[in-house]
């Protein structure tokens, strides 16, 4: 190897887990603006240095934190069989799950943070918009279209249908937490609650008439 070639740093995963881990923590504290790399790495207990090792930027931190919230629970949320022709059930069990995942309080947080930022920094905004929200819609229509193939319902546009379902299960308990009207998580029973009426309308406006 040549004596001036560039040496690749090497990546300690045990390490960056712990840099993540201290960023996510001083995040939820502080919110995104809020955060400094300084305080990120004192959190992680890590040099400052080390931290830039492993993450250019904050923005970067902040990314992979969000990438890693979708792909831990969004992602399971929607790993079901597409053949299953229970689609109550299918409904039900989706809409608690990301119901519930929604209405933490560290997920409302890292939703306001993105709010917050995306005029600045819209390229974070598309991305959590492609990997959250249309990620969900994107994987619920291709239920739903399983489904009007079938012969048990009849969407025209199961994107639309899609995106109106999800909205009519979560909007009611966690919009309230994102604009701070309630801080308090829903219990799960409102959530139930909630779920049986968004699946009682979607199945009254979409299920094929026998």
């Amino acid at each position: 190897m040549r004596a001036n070639a560039a040496v690749e740093p090497v990546v300690d995963n045990a390490k960056r887990r712990q840099i993540l881990d201290g960023a996510r923590t001083v995040f939820l504290l502080h919110g995104f603006e809020g955060a400094s790399m300084n305080d990120i790495a004192r959190e992680a207990g890590v040099s400052k240095g080390t931290l830039y090792v492993y993450f250019e930027s904050k923005e970067r931190l902040f990314s992979v934190i969000v990438d890693e919230e979708r792909a831990i629970h969004v992602e399971g949320i929607f790993d079901f069989d597409h053949d299953n022709a229970d689609i109550e059930g299918v409904l039900t069990r989706i809409a608690t799950e990301i119901t519930t995942f929604l209405s933490q309080p560290r997920i409302i947080s890292a939703m306001r943070a993105v709010m917050g930022i995306v005029e600045r920094m819209p390229d974070l905004g598309v991305q959590f918009y492609e990997r959250g929200p249309c990620y969900s819609r994107n994987h619920l229509a291709a239920y739903l279209d399983t489904r009007v193939a079938a012969g048990q319902l009849d969407i025209p546009d199961t994107q639309l249908a899609a995106a109106q379902f999800l909205e009519m299960a979560n909007a009611p308990v966690v919009k309230p937490m994102f604009f701070m009207a309630n801080n308090v998580p829903p219990t799960r029973e409102r959530v139930r609650e909630v779920v049986a009426s968004a699946v009682r309308v979607f199945m009254a406006g979409y299920s094929v008439k026998q």
